[in-house]
């Protein structure tokens, strides 16, 4: 996110389905007026999707808030705004001091969007929009993302799902593995929450690993021991990996009962 400053409306949609852990519908569906600075929060109630003329007519009517005008009269297709599958779908999330500053930027840049443009200006209240105010499509997003990371020559991409899937791994592992919490904030149950978002990272494979020849070879020394441990390479992995510190307060109380 640091090589991407010099994309700032991808760098928010990207900051905003990491934090938030959102779908691509979902960040560039996000109400500006659902923001609460005072309460550092936003709400996710709507998801902008691209959808062929035969399966509007099939869609709920109930389900449907905007649907924008075409581009092209040709097109066999248009963008909607619509209310989420769930009411689990509908829920607040909060921002991080550093990405609550990024989306009051935003704003600020919609309302000067606003007042050049004038009366050229669409107005649908989204957040994450092009410079005239016109929805983005959620797959340009995704396309947008892929075609920065080639740009930026990394490797090991993913996909703004992936995207997601990170972030919602990444709050798992800093809660301890509290799935309803983290399940509840992304509007997902805790069940499918843990039947998708359960891989470990091989770092804590290692931990794991090392945590059982510590425990099943209990006071016999092993080749591939460390003799010593620097206190502040230690300090620096306990406050990096929460796992890993979790672990070891565990060998630690462990120990101690046996010392005892």
């Amino acid at each position: 996110m640091d090589q991407m400053v010099d994309n700032p409306l991808l760098h928010l949609a990207v900051h905003l389905g990491f934090v938030c852990s959102l779908r691509a519908g979902e960040v560039v569906g996000i109400d500006a007026n659902s923001v609460d600075p005072n309460d550092q929060s936003l709400w996710i109630t709507q998801i902008v999707e691209r959808v062929s003329d035969k399966s509007l007519k099939e869609l709920p009517k109930e389900r449907i808030i905007q649907i924008f005008p075409k581009q092209t009269s040709m097109s066999s297709s248009c963008m909607i705004l619509k209310a989420p599958k769930t009411d689990e779908s509908f829920r607040k999330q909060y921002l991080t001091t550093p990405l609550l500053k990024e989306v009051l930027c935003r704003l600020r840049e919609i309302k000067e969007n606003k007042e050049l443009l004038g009366r050229d200006y669409h107005d649908y209240g989204l957040l994450i929009c092009q410079p005239d105010g016109r929805p983005i499509d959620p797959n340009n997003l995704c396309k947008s993302f892929r075609k920065w990371q080639t740009a930026h020559h990394i490797e090991d991409q993913i996909d703004f799902q992936g995207l997601r899937k990170s972030g919602q791994m990444h709050k798992v592992r800093i809660t301890q593995n509290n799935y309803q919490l983290v399940a509840e904030s992304s509007g997902q149950s805790p069940e499918v929450l843990m039947s998708n978002y359960n891989e470990a990272l091989d770092s804590e494979k290692r931990n794991l690993s090392q945590l059982v020849e510590a425990d099943l070879y209990s006071g016999q020394a092993t080749a591939a021991a460390p003799t010593s441990i620097s206190s502040a390479v230690l300090l620096n992995r306990v406050k990096s990996d929460p796992a890993f510190a979790q672990q070891l307060l565990q060998l630690l109380l462990r120990d101690a009962e046996t010392a005892v």
